[in-house]
């Protein structure tokens, strides 16, 4: 592996073989948010991988997902033993950066489930995304919540919130909307969610409640 690649989890990454299923959880909050807008459209997945190319067999694995439900999808990532893996159990996945990429044509959907995170170049990203995007075309950008109520807690206590290793940044929706700004982009709607039902049922505001949130981004008129 390069050595600018050697921070990617891949298959140190974990595939939890309980979530293994052949059914889909639509009733996940990322999966409810994203296959709202992808049903009947043509797609673009960045950051398809999710770490483990084993997480496919996961019914959580959002590329699944939006396989169902679409006109046509497309898989980006930059993990290459997880694309080959991907492509070996035929998915269309091609090996390329979300920070720099050119597919030559436009998506009416572009998914970035959990990836923005990850990123050293927003600029970059941004503007690969825009190069793909109609006028009509919609960016679904998934990332964690910096002031969900248990990151505050560790933040209080200790000196530092540990977090995912190929982590760079954390993002709110102010921020986010004031980054995608800076690239002729707005924010559309934005919802909070959760996996864990404990979390849910807390008396808290929704910003403060859910682990993630999911914005829609779109071109400003």
């Amino acid at each position: 592996m390069n050595q600018e690649k050697q921070w990617l989890l891949g298959m140190r990454g974990a595939s939890d073989e309980k979530d293994s299923s052949d059914l889909i959880a639509f009733d996940d909050h990322k999966i409810k948010f994203v296959v709202k807008y992808c049903r009947n459209k043509n797609v673009l997945d960045l950051g398809c991988v999710q770490h483990n190319p084993l997480n496919y067999k996961s019914k959580y694995w959002l590329h699944k997902a939006i396989l169902k439900i679409a006109a046509s999808v497309v898989g980006i990532d930059l993990y290459e033993k997880g694309v080959r893996y991907l492509r070996w159990q035929g998915f269309n996945v091609i090996m390329a950066d979300a920070q720099c990429f050119d597919l030559g044509r436009t998506f009416d959907v572009i998914v970035a489930g959990d990836l923005i995170e990850h990123l050293e170049n927003f600029h970059g990203f941004l503007e690969s995304c825009k190069r793909h995007m109609g006028r009509s075309s919609k960016l679904l950008i998934s990332t964690p919540n910096p002031w969900y109520w248990k990151n505050i807690t560790k933040a209080v206590l200790e000196k530092e919130v540990a977090n995912n290793p190929e982590h760079t940044c954390w993002l709110c929706p102010r921020t986010l909307r004031q980054l995608v700004k800076r690239h002729g982009l707005d924010l559309g709607e934005i919802v909070f969610g959760s996996r864990y039902m404990k979390d849910r049922l807390m008396p808290l505001p929704p910003a403060l409640k859910h682990t993630s949130f999911h914005a829609e981004v779109v071109m400003k008129n």
